[in-house]
């Protein structure tokens, strides 16, 4: 008997780059909306089985770069599926162990529906039709509006893995500066680069970002070994700051571009932000209901808030400077 044709497989071969507009093109997403939005992606991609990598919210339209980890999904227990099942629709609900007939009826699954959650949850299309979905009845019922938010089905585009992935993550964070709405890219509060930057705790909870010693793995079968220095910058957002930066000089009719100046700023410094940098990106912290003290301080805000107990950690790697995320005026 032949075997059948292997599909697509994101996990082994590459990512999806993601891009959905609202319907008629409308620019309806104001600070409320994205932080929403970002919210819950976070939600549903600790949920499902899937890797993001880049991703961007604008005002009528969000890219998002992922790899579906289908063979983890299948990989996992039952007990897991359950487990994030009920991270997305709570904490009763069961999940469906079966199909359904038009009369309604239920056809149920010989093993009990597992391999079709499995199947659901490995799935980028359904992570994305879930934050479409949950994204418009959120915004309909705080709007008071009907109908159909998004203009019709997402555009999920095959980014293969190595340098193409790069690439693809660049451009889906230079999206601010080409819109001409943010000076340089890390400016943008809702995208990959500008969250690694401006809340790197957070950024770590929600993204995967690509390594360039995974690229140059991914591309070794192309271009031969990569005959790199590894170093622990190549890990790190520094030298992705400097690459973003280098594509965003390359000018595009129509679109802003980032003068040569800063571009040249960037790559002098391999990437680095330098203290001038940090202070400048989490001084902006300080609109966003962060303390920032001695440790006693910032420990008696915490306890006076009656929040839950977060412990003071440092501000800018200084011994004197403390930070915290419970206060909220």
């Amino acid at each position: 008997m032949p075997r059948t044709k292997r599909r697509w497989v994101s996990q082994d071969c590459g990512s999806f780059h993601i891009i959905s507009r609202l319907a008629g093109n409308n620019t309806l997403f104001n600070i409320e909306e994205k932080e929403y939005l970002l919210t819950l992606m976070e939600r549903l991609a600790a949920s499902f089985f899937i890797r993001i990598h880049s991703f961007c919210i604008m005002g009528n339209h969000f890219h998002i770069l992922a790899t579906g980890m289908e063979l983890e999904a299948q990989e996992a227990t039952t007990e897991e599926l359950l487990r994030r099942y009920k991270l997305i629709y709570g904490k009763e609900a069961e999940p469906p162990q079966g199909s359904y007939e038009s009369s309604g009826n239920i056809i149920p699954d010989a093993d009990g529906g597992i391999q079709r959650l499995r199947d659901r949850l490995g799935s980028v299309s359904r992570f994305v039709q879930e934050l479409k979905q949950t994204f418009s009845r959120w915004y309909n019922n705080k709007h008071d509006r009907k109908g159909y938010l998004w203009g019709g089905r997402f555009k999920g585009v095959i980014v293969y893995q190595g340098e193409a992935q790069l690439i693809c993550g660049s451009y889906i964070d230079l999206n601010p500066v080409r819109a001409g709405i943010a000076r340089l890219p890390e400016d943008y509060r809702w995208s990959s680069l500008g969250l690694r930057l401006r809340s790197p705790v957070r950024a770590g909870k929600l993204l995967w970002p690509l390594t360039l010693v995974d690229l140059l793995e991914r591309s070794e079968d192309l271009y031969g070994p990569p005959y790199v220095k590894v170093t622990a910058d190549l890990f790190g957002v520094e030298w992705y700051r400097q690459f973003v930066y280098t594509a965003g000089g390359i000018e595009h009719e129509g679109k802003a571009h980032l003068p040569k100046e800063l571009i040249d700023q960037v790559v002098s410094c391999n990437g680095h932000l330098g203290i001038l940098g940090r202070l400048r990106y989490r001084v902006k912290n300080f609109s966003e209901g962060i303390a920032i003290g001695g440790y006693s301080a910032i420990s008696g805000i915490q306890k006076s808030e009656n929040r839950k107990y977060i412990c003071p950690r440092l501000f800018l790697d200084a011994y004197w400077a403390y930070t915290t995320r419970v206060l909220r005026l």
